[in-house]
């Protein structure tokens, strides 16, 4: 077996001499993510309705301004809105970051955020949307393709249920309430953002090169 380390360099690591690489406990683009959609929502309070049309997604403005495709994702209608969407990110994001990098967390975040902001436009013309939520459930997709095993508790069932099951759920739940509506919730946007990250993941997943010993 090839050394690559002299003595020298081990007695210095085995001294305490050579910093030893701690894990990551979260990605960087998560970080990244939870600090603007904390920083927006303090912005949005204390501009209010002065950012709407030229940060808030809404159908009739993406060709006046194009960036609302994405930047609505940063803007939260209230602080339990902002809540929920970054507990999420930070329990599933931080969890699918470190096991399949930034870079796929990036292409994930664009996609499913820009692909779910048509789909939302395309059955609520005129309506303004805002939140990351598209994203949340295309992270959820994402983490039923690569960690179908891993569990979560989902109240109020008493044991914690595979993410392969509850994924589906949450996915058919949100079609049916985006039939039903009237709630001022963009459940259509959740169930695309759900479909993007899978069909992402899956496409990702096909490339996939495992190395045996």
């Amino acid at each position: 077996m090839e050394n690559y380390y002299n003595d020298e360099d081990l007695k210095q690591f085995y001294a305490g001499n050579v910093k030893r690489r701690q894990p990551k406990s979260m990605g960087d683009f998560t970080k990244f993510l939870l600090v603007s959609c904390a920083v927006c929502f303090v912005v949005s309070l204390i501009l209010g309705d002065a950012l709407f049309e030229l940060v808030l997604f809404k159908s009739s403005n993406v060709l006046k301004y194009p960036w609302i495709l994405v930047t609505n994702a940063f803007f939260h209608a209230s602080f339990e809105h902002l809540f929920i969407n970054a507990w999420a990110i930070f329990m599933f994001g931080s969890f699918l970051e470190l096991r399949k990098g930034t870079n796929f967390m990036v292409t994930l975040f664009f996609l499913s955020v820009i692909l779910s902001n048509i789909i939302f436009g395309l059955f609520n013309p005129g309506i303004y949307g805002l939140g990351i939520s598209g994203f949340v459930y295309a992270i959820i997709g994402s983490v039923v393709v690569f960690e179908p095993n891993t569990r979560i508790f989902i109240f109020p069932f008493p044991v914690p249920l595979k993410i392969s099951v509850v994924g589906p759920i949450f996915l058919i739940i949100e079609l049916v309430l985006s039939m039903i509506g009237g709630d001022g919730i963009g459940h259509v946007a959740h169930a695309a953002g759900f479909i993007v990250g899978f069909i992402i993941s899956k496409f990702y997943k096909s490339k996939e090169i495992y190395y045996y010993k």
